[in-house]
């Protein structure tokens, strides 16, 4: 089952970890690390490329061994590694698991001392100490003149050369001479070839060279063994940080692994509570294939002693048992299982199974005697805190007395007051969960069409065996099923009739709830996408009106430059009637800027005096005459005549109160941010002023105004105001990180 999560680990110790993993009384702690770690892995990705399998080299290291370059270089890579983990913490959002992640120690003198001291192909560099770079620059130089020596006396002895070149043998320069010339080269005879044709002479011109060369060999390989031991004790002494490191972030393995099922699998974290209430809802077992699992669905409130499980076999009534045991300990354990939200379990202190059949030859144990053991052993540790499940309860003998027994059992576990799932065939243990209000029934489906079982739960029902129907389509003849009815008594045929139909009935109805809940889920989904679409035609609504009024706002200005240019090279009599048309075009762009989004008219009756706009228009005017449909309105800048269907009735405009002198001094802003949820436009209108005084003035280049989404009132208000205010230099909704349409973003 494990193995499941140890596929998604990194580090040999994090599958061990997980191995190692028991269910615990207070998971809780676990739990939430989890939920946090299946947070981050959505969000970022975890150091995990690092080489944290190093528990053979820490084992080494204290027996006494010294390691080698390529096994330090294993070792920089794991206070690396831990590094890393360690520096992640910033990202880590949940405190606790930022606390897990910041407790790996910091290995980085470590890390140094490695990486100052191995090349990355696993050699000692020569700047690792001063005596080892004086050696192999000494060692460099007398190489150089053993060779070019060597070169030398190769041309002096070529003819007498088996071939032509230099041979270095055990780290000591020779030639290969022709046995028939051996007296002509001087020198030490130190091996010949298998044929006898060849012998290798060290000339004597090269023994001094290659004496020293060999004790350079030496010298280097004592500093370097040195080194490696220096290194390799620094290790030891930082033992305790590295083992306590390696668990830890064996740990965090762990929490990754269980986090990455979670999110490849469709796995939920469910908190076990003391409730002692078991609700499965879509429960997948997780050995099943995903293309052939069906989901489990049950609930055992509270108040109930346990549950009573009946049906055909072969219908997943084993199955079903085996699920709530084991995520009842997965979830105690601290891992995510395979269900939906609505899921809930309880902490127990013993699981308490018999599942499976298991004769022992050996002792002669039937399967009924094994059963038997097992049954003891229960009942004798069952108490109140104990989950406790059976399989097949009253199978193995004779079904009479299997029955009493199987009742008797029942009965001790409720006194007991241990929860329990008990599956079995037996009729009397069906009546008898009927009968008790305090134990629920369920039962496996049967399709008695297809003659088979479709693997679901139905709760508040027994379920019949349909031993008949299942041998039937397993090919016994028709004859035999016939005759078989005949020998079942009259009671149990009677009692599996009533059964069966009532089967059929919670069929039906349980049908008839999947369509209405599917119903509910596609009108819910509906809502949700209307709500949205809403929301988005709103916000686009407001800004398509601030575009154009800014569009009208840019068009007056540029009319007004005009007029100004006009009136400046106008000196004649003219002039005072195009100043005049400035003054009028000035307060028609005054009134523009005072233009306030109403939601609707006022449902008042239009008469004399009426203040009015039009619809789908931003100037108020005054009612002056009325005649039938039709009604003249003046506008200030004109008056017109037009039907009463196209007017909109609307508060008169409220005057604006003078600003006292120094009633708006600002104080120090300490944080950008405005919020006006609850507030009326008119009402926000001098608190926002106030807020770009104070914006203008701060350091502050942008700020927040909150003022919420409902309506869109406010928001289109606030974009009104801010439009008109020319320090403001632009405005837009905020992004879906700093509040979307709740939130007005604005520049000064």
């Amino acid at each position: 089952m494990k193995n499941g999560f140890k596929r998604y680990t990194f580090s040999e110790n994090g599958r061990r970890y997980i191995d190692e993993m028991m269910p615990s009384n207070e998971p809780w702690y676990e739990l939430s690390l989890l939920e946090g770690m299946i947070d981050l892995v959505q969000r970022e990705d975890i150091p995990t490329s690092y080489d944290f399998n190093v528990s053979d080299l820490i084992h080494r290291l204290l027996m006494g061994e010294t390691l080698g370059p390529s096994e330090l270089l294993r070792m920089e890579s794991f206070a690396q590694g831990c590094t890393a983990i360690r520096s992640f913490s910033k990202k880590v959002k949940h405190e606790e698991l930022k606390k897990l992640f910041y407790s790996v120690k910091n290995l980085d003198d470590v890390a140094k001392a490695i990486k100052e001291a191995i090349s990355e192909d696993a050699e000692v560099k020569d700047e690792a100490s001063s005596k080892l770079f004086s050696i192999r620059s000494k060692k460099r130089q007398v190489t150089e003149e053993l060779r070019r020596k060597a070169e030398k006396i190769r041309e002096r002895y070529r003819g007498f050369l088996q071939e032509d070149m230099v041979i270095v043998r055990d780290g000591r320069y020779m030639l290969p001479v022709k046995t028939s010339y051996r007296p002509k080269v001087k020198g030490i005879i130190h091996h010949s070839s298998s044929s006898g044709a060849t012998v290798y002479i060290e000339p004597e011109e090269l023994v001094h060279l290659n004496d020293e060369k060999r004790i350079l060999d030496e010298d280097e390989q004592r500093e370097v063994h040195r080194i490696l031991r220096e290194i390799s004790n620094l290790l030891l002494s930082k033992m305790n940080a590295i083992r306590e490191s390696l668990s830890i972030v064996a740990h965090i393995d762990s929490l990754y692994a269980r986090a990455m099922y979670a999110l490849k699998e469709n796995a939920i974290v469910v908190y076990p509570s003391d409730e002692k209430e078991v609700i499965l809802k879509d429960a997948r077992h997780p050995l099943i294939p995903r293309d052939r699992v069906v989901p489990v669905t049950l609930r055992i409130s509270g108040d109930k002693c346990g549950m009573i499980i009946t049906g055909p076999n072969m219908g997943g009534k084993t199955v079903t048992l085996k699920t709530i045991g084991l995520f009842t300990a997965l979830a105690m354990s601290g891992f995510p299982i395979l269900a939906s939200e609505g899921t809930k379990l309880s902490l127990f202190h013993r699981i308490l199974v018999d599942i499976g059949e298991e004769q022992d030859i050996e002792l002669s144990l039937s399967t009924f005697s094994s059963h038997m053991i097992r049954i003891v052993e229960i009942l004798e540790k069952a108490d109140e805190n104990s989950l406790v499940l059976i399989d097949e309860l009253g199978s193995g003998t004779d079904p009479m007395e299997g029955s009493a027994l199987a009742l008797a059992i029942v009965e001790e576990l409720v006194e007991k007051g241990c929860k329990f799932v008990v599956t079995t065939h037996m009729t009397p243990l069906k009546l008898f969960a009927i009968e008790r209000g305090d134990i629920e029934s369920a039962s496996v489906e049967f399709d008695p069409k297809t003659l088979k079982p479709t693997y679901r739960v139905l709760m508040g029902v027994p379920g019949a065996s349909h031993a008949f129907e299942i041998a039937r389509s397993l090919g016994l003849s028709e004859e035999i099923v016939n005759n078989a009815r005949k020998h079942l008594a009259g009671e149990s045929v009677k009692v599996e009739s009533v059964i069966k139909k009532l089967q059929r009935e919670v069929n039906l109805v349980e049908s008839e709830k999947e369509k209405l809940e599917n119903e509910r889920k596609k009108l819910e989904s509906e809502k949700r996408r209307y709500e949205e679409e809403y929301r988005k035609l709103r916000s686009k609504k407001i800004e398509e009106i601030d575009r154009h009024l800014k569009e009208l706002t840019g068009q007056v200005d540029e009319v007004m430059k005009k007029l100004e240019g006009a009136i400046h090279a106008l000196k004649k009599k003219k002039e005072e009637e195009l100043r005049k048309a400035v003054k009028d075009l000035m307060e028609g762009k005054k009134r523009l800027k005072e233009f306030k989004i109403e939601e609707e008219g006022l449902e008042e009756n239009m008469e004399v005096g009426s203040h009015v706009r039009l619809k789908g228009g931003t100037a108020i005017g005054v009612i002056l005459k009325e005649k039938e449909n039709r009604a003249l309105v003046d506008f200030g800048t004109m008056k017109i005549e037009v039907p009463k269907s196209s007017l909109v009735v609307v508060k008169p405009p409220e005057a604006q109160p003078q600003k006292k002198e120094g009633e708006y001094r600002t104080a120090r802003l300490e944080k950008p941010e405005l919020d006006i949820r609850g507030m009326t436009v008119e009402e926000a209108e001098n608190v926002v002023v106030n807020f770009i005084d104070k914006l203008v003035l701060s350091e502050f280049d942008r700020g927040y105004i909150v003022h919420g989404k409902g309506t869109g009132r406010l928001a289109a208000g606030v974009w009104e105001i801010l439009r008109r205010d020319p320090r403001v230099k632009s405005y837009r909704f905020g992004t879906a990180g700093e509040g979307g349409t709740g939130v007005t973003v604005v520049e000064v």
